[in-house]
């Protein structure tokens, strides 16, 4: 008798290449559905930068909750830290009433280190007190608007105001790519870096996964919670700048709340992509492409608006669902 033995053929896990790459699947899908219906408008270069101009403050802010959900904190302050950003950039210009680039770079500066001060004290209070981060940031959400109408006095900085070297972040084009696509795409890879390829990004995932062994293995969840929380706010207050230099004016109010529920979606799609439950950097970057396809894709199409909340809730579904199945399958 033959010792050889014959190998079985190996058969293709479907379910588990769906729960991967089922949501880049949809993405193509999408993009050959809208291309075909409107092929004179939605495949256009044009149409396809206007994409990538329009998700790019989304993409900013979703990409820093990516950091907070990574160690398991929710931070629902996003909004207001938005607004934040984009208004005290302005505010502060207009007192300083100068037009000069080290100007801009110092104000710029100034409030996302402001915004990441207020990120270390939610990471403060939630990770040392052990107050639920969910109603923590929900009530510094509070405080922060309260602070900028009270500040603001309801008024919105107008354009004058604003100097253009600020202007020029959320409106100019460098080698004809938007510069807020520019500012997107540099903090993808820097969150990618940070989070891929260091040993404190290593270390936040450890966190995410088992709390209680990261702490055994001398990783100290405060020092990660102070961190992530800060890049959190920090990025909020970074796609709020930028907002508020592609509206020209610095509004007190009715910015950031609009990206809200939107960046939670993005990052909740983006942990069933290739890496399913794990919320991770190129996941979000997908789930908030997609989110752009589709409301924009939706529009061009003439499709009435409320069509895009229906897709967004069904994606997002799907999404969880599939998640939800690779992670019993682990199990």
């Amino acid at each position: 008798m033959s010792t050889t033995e014959t190998a079985a053929p190996r058969r293709i896990d479907w379910l588990g290449f769906l729960s991967r790459y089922g949501t880049i699947i949809s993405l193509v899908v999408l993009i050959v559905i809208f291309s075909l219906g409107r092929p004179e408008v939605f495949p256009s270069v044009r149409n396809m930068f206007n994409i990538l101009n329009q998700i790019s403050i989304l993409g900013i802010i979703a990409l820093g909750l990516t950091v907070c959900l990574v160690v398991g904190l929710f931070d629902l302050s996003i909004g207001a830290m938005a607004t934040f950003g984009g208004y005290f950039a302005a505010r502060f210009l207009m007192e300083m009433d100068s037009d000069s680039v080290w100007a801009v770079a110092f104000v710029i500066l100034s409030v996302l280190a402001l915004a990441m001060l207020i990120g270390m004290i939610n990471g403060a209070l939630t990770s040392y007190l052990g107050i639920s981060p969910i109603v923590e940031t929900l009530a510094m959400s509070f405080i922060v608007t309260g602070v900028i109408l009270g500040v603001s006095g309801g008024r919105t900085v107008n354009s004058s105001d604003i100097p253009m070297a600020f202007q020029v972040i959320g409106q100019g084009r460098i080698w004809g790519i938007p510069a807020p696509v520019l500012i997107l795409i540099g903090t993808v890879f820097v969150l990618w870096l940070f989070l891929e390829h260091t040993q404190w990004g290593r270390n936040m995932y450890a966190i995410g996964g088992n709390r209680e062994a990261a702490r055994l293995s001398g990783i100290s969840f405060q020092k990660y919670a102070l961190i992530a929380m800060a890049i959190g706010a920090g990025c909020a207050a970074l796609g709020g700048l930028v907002a508020g230099a592609n509206l020209g004016v610095g509004r007190p109010q009715g910015v950031g709340e609009t990206y809200l529920l939107n960046a939670f979606v993005a990052v909740f799609i983006g942990a069933s992509t290739l890496k399913p439950g794990r919320f991770h950097v190129l996941g979000t970057a997908v789930g908030v492409l997609l989110i752009g396809v589709i409301n924009n894709g939706l529009s061009t199409m003439g499709v009435a608006t409320f069509w895009q909340y229906i897709v967004q809730g069904t994606i997002l579904i799907l999404a969880l669902i599939s998640a939800s199945v690779n992670s019993v399958r682990r199990a």
